[in-house]
């Protein structure tokens, strides 16, 4: 007889061999992307001289040869999402990382000429600004009340700055007259914090723009206040910049698009003026102290009318820092301006748009060198694979990009001119795209960008844009949910969609074509007494029209439902909402209910429709929908755009970048074999695992559910931050058991609103989750 010992190193044995075997079959089933689309978005630049600068991307630093446009050198790998903040002339730089481990900001230092990290120590206190001495090693962090000093050499605390400080305050409300007669106006409620802080030239005091509103001077020796800068009234103080003599200040309001000019001993206001309509984005002064460059931009402003937006004021002006007169005013094609530095013989300008990164001749009035091959800053949310694989289409506002996907080159950049882009889809036949440009819609050729066909119809604020199966037809949901189909072979021939559910006018959102574009479904909302309602809606075709079947009450969708044709002739809809994923069969009075699977949104029949693919979490899943199993396979990311053939998907990376891959592989060898006796079955790489799943909805507004699961039973919390990795909110939902906590009654909500209870803005946000010895962190967006 075999003892019991034998048979549990028999066991054991096995287990450790089924294990082994798992994780090679898992390795050898690992994709690797075939294409990487743009660079990281420039968050950061400087000149270090007039022959280079140090940019900062998304995870690292750069020193690029301002003459050839070439990035010389990388250094300085560190975590996404830090602050970073760059001395004034470029040769230090200091980043901010959160720990949710810890609950402490790590903070480093690094020298940029050694290419070397110099220090790291921890606070336990939020860092919201640091400034470099220019002549000592010091280094100034400061938070809602505290300014500290350091010796960034040592890691040292020097001690607080002592001095009794004004109270914050709220800044008040104002109004912005546009130059079409619209008008803006706004009231500030996040909480005060200094906004920046600037050492002068001697090192000995330290300039801080507080949110009290005012500008504090402290002696940095004796680290007292010794007085302040009187004349801000109305707004926060947002930004600094001192001559390079040090007898001039310069600050400015944002919002109100205000600056003033100060004689920095005497700390008398010399003079102040209104530049420009939109909002100042950063100043700075000219290497003899003679002018003052005011970056301007109106990025994110709303603009409604039957034409060209004149309001745009993505300038730069130029001042006379003596007299108080504009002097100059210059520009480029891009829009959305952030910042602007001069070379050190004033003869250059850095420009960050969001759309590219200009060095700018001052003296020839022309561009020297361009950047434009990264998909951009927010609100890039619009970005597209096209059909056939090949073509990477990216919109902003501002510009059209669109890239190959085998050389990995950009191909095209088409500007929106004095107009607006909004929302795109590409053609089925991978010719050309669909455009909303304020206020029409427009047909162009996807290699070129020339405009081929303008419908005459006005739709202004265009949402979402989707092509038909056939190509012959787009649907168009509107900023106010109106639906509009249009014809794009009798353009004269399209209408807005009229119709009346339970006495009201319903808000239109998801809409997708059937193969051969026999049926139209879009989910809409309708709201009646406070309480609101979701339907889908199906019209079927008949010859060049689209007739309505029947509304049916449903759950939210939060991305478009997918079309399947079965060997039967049947149609099938696949409708994604919270957490669950409906799929029914369309008659012709009603849907019915197939079947129910667990998912959150992006959901696509794959061409042989026995499978649905679906985005869990970060990763793609695929299942036999019919059997309601999921399919065995290796990890694939989660998809934001695929080919007609869904061989190839394009995904997002969180520096900025998208990758694409090609998963015909893993489609070849699909059907998998599934866990029997309907167990749940667990993918490969998932057992005994904790994950962070992606929240749903995203985008949202006002609220999100963030999903997960643990491993083991561990106490909980969630951390969420701004882009530039400020903590916005904590949850704390305490010790949780080992499970899945992926529906929406059982992941953690958050509302939106930060720690003070106010409603953040519209942006991305990361949220990281920190379970026991876990922790991970991912992206979300914010759109309002």
């Amino acid at each position: 007889m075999i003892s019991i010992f034998t048979q549990i190193k028999y066991y054991v044995y096995v287990a450790h061999l089924l294990i082994l075997i798992i994780f090679v079959t898992y390795e050898a089933n690992a994709i690797e992307p075939i294409a990487t689309i743009g660079n990281p978005y420039p968050e950061k630049h400087v000149f270090l001289d007039n022959d280079t600068f140090v940019r900062v991307v998304p995870s690292y630093i750069q020193i690029v040869d301002t003459n050839t446009g070439d990035v010389v050198d990388e250094f300085g790998k560190f975590s996404y999402g830090p602050d970073i903040w760059l001395s004034t002339d470029g040769s230090h730089l200091a980043s901010t990382i959160y720990s949710v481990d810890t609950k402490e900001k790590i903070l480093h230092v690094w020298d940029v000429n050694s290419r070397k990290q110099l220090m790291e120590w921890k606070s336990e206190d939020r860092v919201d600004y640091v400034a470099f001495n220019p002549i000592h090693p010091i280094l100034a962090t400061s938070n809602i009340n505290d300014i500290s000093l350091w010796n960034w050499k040592t890691g040292e605390f020097i001690g607080n700055m002592i001095g009794e400080r004004r109270e914050t305050k709220y800044c008040f409300e104002y109004e912005r007259q546009f130059t079409n007669g619209s008008s803006r106006g706004s009231t500030c409620k996040s909480p005060p914090r200094n906004h920046n802080m600037v050492f002068t030239p001697d090192g000995l005091q330290l300039i801080v723009a507080s949110m009290r509103p005012d500008i504090e001077a402290w002696d940095v020796q004796t680290r007292q206040l010794v007085g302040h800068f009187e004349g801000h009234t109305g707004n926060w103080v947002d930004g600094l910049a001192i001559s390079p003599d040090g007898t001039k200040l310069a600050s400015y309001e944002r919002e109100a698009a205000s600056v003033h000019v100060w004689d920095i001993k005497s700390r008398v206001l010399l003079w102040k003026t209104k530049s420009g309509i939109g909002r100042i984005a950063n100043l700075t002064f000219s290497p003899d102290n003679q002018l003052l460059y005011v970056a301007s931009n109106t990025a994110g402003m709303s603009r409604f009318g039957d034409g060209p937006w004149e309001g745009w004021d993505d300038n730069v002006r130029v001042w006379n820092v003596e007299s108080g007169q504009q002097l100059d005013l210059f520009n480029t094609e891009f829009n959305a301006l952030q910042s602007i530095d001069i070379s050190p013989d004033g003869k250059m300008a850095l420009l960050l748009y969001a759309d590219a990164e200009i060095l700018w001749d001052i003296e020839k009035k022309q561009i020297q060198q361009m950047w434009t091959d990264f998909v951009g800053s927010w609100p890039y949310d619009d970005v597209e694979l096209s059909p056939d694989g090949k073509t990477v289409l990216a919109v902003s506002p501002h510009f059209i990009k669109s890239w190959d996907v085998t050389t990995q080159q950009m191909q095209l950049l088409v500007s929106a001119e004095d107009y607006k882009f909004e929302g795109f889809t590409i053609s089925p036949d991978s010719q050309k795209f669909a455009v909303g440009k304020a206020p029409r819609v427009e047909i162009r050729d996807l290699q070129t960008g020339k405009v081929e066909l303008q419908f005459p119809h006005y739709i202004s604020a265009v949402e979402k844009i989707t092509y038909s199966s056939t190509g012959r037809w787009l649907a168009v949901v509107d900023l106010w949910g109106d639906l509009h189909i249009l014809n794009v072979e009798h353009p004269e021939n399209s209408l807005k969609v009229g119709i009346i559910i339970e006495n009201q006018s319903p808000n239109f959102d998801q809409v997708a074509f059937s193969q051969d574009d026999n049926y139209l479904a879009a989910s809409c909302e309708t709201r009646s007494n406070g309480v609101d309602k979701n339907w889908i809606l199906i019209w079927k075709r008949v010859e060049n029209k689209f007739i309505s079947q029947y509304v049916e009450r449903a759950h939210q969708l939060y991305s478009p439902p997918a079309f399947a044709t079965l060997g039967d002739g049947s149609t099938v809809l696949a409708a994604p909402g919270r957490g669950e994923i409906h799929i029914s069969k369309l008659l012709d009075d009603r849907m019915e209910n197939i079947t129910t699977l667990t998912g959150y949104a992006s959901v696509l029949f794959s061409e042989d429709p026995r499978y649905l693919l679906v985005n869990e979490g970060a990763n793609m899943q695929i299942w036999d929908w019919k059997r309601n199993r999921r399919i065995n396979h290796a990890e694939i990311p989660k998809f934001i755009s695929i080919s007609k053939d869904r061989t190839v998907i394009l995904s997002d990376e969180i520096i900025g970048q998208y990758s694409v891959w090609n998963i015909s592989k893993e489609l070849s060898l699909l059907p998998y074999s599934v866990e029997p006796n309907g167990k749940q079955f667990v993918t490969l790489g998932q057992i005994k695992r904790n994950q962070l799943f992606q929240n749903f909805p995203n985008p949202f507004n006002p609220e999100t559910w963030i999903p997960f699961k643990l491993a083991d039973e561990s106490n909980v919390t969630i951390d969420i931050h701004s882009s530039t990795g400020k903590l916005i909110r904590s949850l704390s939902p305490g010790t949780m058991k080992a499970g899945d906590y992926s529906t929406q009654t059982q992941a953690v909500h958050w509302d939106g609103k930060n720690n003070d209870g106010e409603p953040v803005s519209s942006g991305i946000y990361f949220y990281t989750i920190n379970a026991g010895d876990f922790s991970a962190i991912r992206k979300m967006l914010i759109k309002k």
